[in-house]
C-alpha cells in the first residue's frame, strides 16, 4: 500500500496549505485527498482553488454537480467521494430516492434532465465522443457555460478518483462504505 506522508508533520507550509483547504471543505481533517496532496502546497492549492471554482463559482447549479460527481463516485465505487459529497447532494436538494437510485446504479427516469446528467457522465467516463442531441439537448436546458462547466467537473472527479485509488486515500478506519 502506499502511503503519502502527514503534511500537518512535514513542514510548516505544508501543514498551513492542509489545513487552509481543509477548513474551506468544513475543517473535518480528511486524512486523504487534500492531506496528501498538500505536501506539494503550490500544487494543492492550485488544485484545490480550481475545484473550488468548479463547485461554487460558474454557472453550473449544484444540484447538477452534486449527480454527476456521485454517478461518477457509484461508478467507481469511490466511497471517498460519496462520503465527502453526501451531505452537499442532500443540501442541494436531491432526494433520497434519488440518491438510492445513483448509489445503486440505476436510472433516474422519474428525473428526465438527471438521466441526461448520467448519461454525459457515461459518455465521459467510457471514453467516447458525446453524441450531438446529447450536448444540444444539455446546452438547451442548461446553456453553453454550464454545460461546458458540468464536463469539466465530471473530468475534475475522474482524476480525483484516479488519485484516491492511487493513493489509497480514504475517510479512515471508521467511515462505513457506501458500496459494500
Amino acid at each position: 500500500m502506499s502511503k503519502l506522508p502527514d503534511p500537518t508533520k512535514s513542514s510548516p507550509e505544508a501543514k498551513a496549505v492542509y489545513e487552509k483547504i481543509d477548513d474551506a471543505r468544513g475543517g473535518h481533517r480528511y486524512p486523504g485527498l487534500f492531506a496528501g496532496l498538500s505536501n506539494y502546497p503550490e500544487l494543492a492549492e492550485a488544485f484545490s482553488d480550481f475545484g473550488e471554482f468548479l463547485r461554487f463559482k460558474g454557472e453550473l447549479p449544484a444540484d447538477v454537480r452534486e449527480v454527476a460527481i456521485l454517478t461518477i463516485a457509484s461508478q467507481y465505487k469511490a466511497s471517498y467521494i460519496w462520503q465527502t459529497h453526501l451531505p452537499n447532494a442532500e443540501a442541494a436538494g436531491l432526494s433520497p430516492e434519488c440518491l438510492t437510485k445513483i448509489q445503486n446504479q440505476e436510472k433516474l427516469d422519474d428525473e428526465p434532465f438527471y438521466d441526461r446528467v448520467q448519461q454525459l457522465v457515461n459518455v465521459f467516463l467510457s471514453r467516447k465522443p458525446v453524441p450531438q442531441s446529447l450536448q444540444d439537448d444539455l446546452i438547451q436546458v442548461m446553456g453553453l457555460e454550464a454545460f461546458l462547466q458540468l464536463a469539466v467537473v465530471i473530468n475534475y472527479y475522474q482524476m480525483i478518483s484516479g488519485l484516491i485509488f492511487g493513493f489509497e486515500f480514504s475517510l479512515g478506519k471508521n467511515a462505513p462504505d457506501p458500496f459494500e
